[in-house]
């Protein structure tokens, strides 16, 4: 891959992977909306704006990766048009090139129902796992997918589509347990559970089982993206990408308040439904070896924090 296309070129994914694009020598075109490139890559990016017509982005390029998206709480309209019908006008200008491009598109472990989600998981989720999207964002995924399926089947685009799990940074993934991201699904008999300074959020599912996750360390995610365009075997299929394994906060939860001096607490919360992702088919076709576990990002982030200290 000499020219890659890489939409939603400052968000969390694309930061990460324009930089190994460049290391491997790649001519990098980088699609921005709002926010700029950082200065460092000023000269070594071509950057092109959202409104550029795909026949012109796309033009000359060997591959696209797609990551621009919408999410919650963008409307559901604003996420029509940012995911269903821009990945619709996408594919067709990529379907249109004389040399077809490989596209990669960033998929979601939203179109299986995670998280926030009707139940629990008792196994891990495989690629084979019916799609049962509960929100339009996930749904969007789902539509981006078949309209993915068409194109390959109908076009011969050469096509990959990442499932992508909860894919933060370090320092994202920190703020989950110490900013009690899901305390407004609190029930109302453990509200007080996660109030005052010192707390280290344990969530639990409102039965009160221990409450599973499975996230990915944006760099591992790039990692993905990375072997997604440089495997030979990745055009034509799917594949779930999430850190090396899910956990329970109830596990880490207290590891991480001995480190802060802080207090692990337990809150019992609505709608939410432990799963993780089986990540075997990217393992064994990508060669996926995915390097950060929940905790090895905590210390990187509690890292990062006492520098700035």
């Amino acid at each position: 891959m000499q020219k890659v296309l890489v939409t939603g070129a400052s968000g969390r994914i694309g930061s990460h992977v324009i930089p190994l694009l460049l290391e491997r020598g790649v001519s990098v075109r980088a699609m921005v909306r709002k926010t700029p490139l950082p200065e460092a890559w000023r000269g070594q990016v071509e950057t092109i704006d959202a409104a550029t017509p795909w026949e012109d982005a796309i033009g000359g390029m060997d591959a696209v990766v797609h990551l621009a998206a919408l999410m919650p709480p963008a409307s559901d309209d604003d996420v029509f048009r940012a995911n269903i019908e821009a990945t619709y006008r996408l594919l067709n200008a990529a379907a249109a090139q004389k040399t077809k491009p490989r596209v990669l598109f960033a998929s979601s472990d939203a179109t299986y129902c995670t998280g926030w989600s009707l139940q629990s998981y008792t196994e891990p989720i495989g690629e084979g796992e019916p799609q049962h999207p509960t929100v339009f964002y996930g749904l969007s995924k789902v539509l981006g997918e078949r309209m993915c399926l068409y194109y390959e089947e109908m076009h011969q685009l050469p096509i990959v589509r990442l499932r992508f799990v909860w894919t933060l940074t370090a320092e994202e993934i920190l703020k989950l347990f110490t900013e009690t991201p899901y305390k407004e699904f609190v029930v109302d008999a453990d509200r007080a559970n996660w109030e005052g300074d010192g707390v280290v959020a344990v969530p639990l599912e409102e039965d009160g089982r221990p409450f599973q996750e499975h996230l990915c360390d944006v760099r591992d995610a790039a990692d993905a993206v990375i072997l997604a365009l440089e495997s030979s075997a990745a055009p034509g299929s799917a594949f779930n990408i999430a850190g090396p394994e899910a956990f329970h906060y109830s596990d880490i939860s207290p590891k991480l308040a001995d480190l802060l001096g802080a207090r692990a607490v337990s809150a019992r919360c609505r709608g939410i439904h432990s799963y993780s992702l089986e990540i075997g088919r990217a393992q064994k076709q990508l060669g996926y070896r995915p390097r950060f576990s929940v905790f090895d990002s905590l210390n990187d982030a509690l890292a990062t924090t006492r520098a700035k200290s």
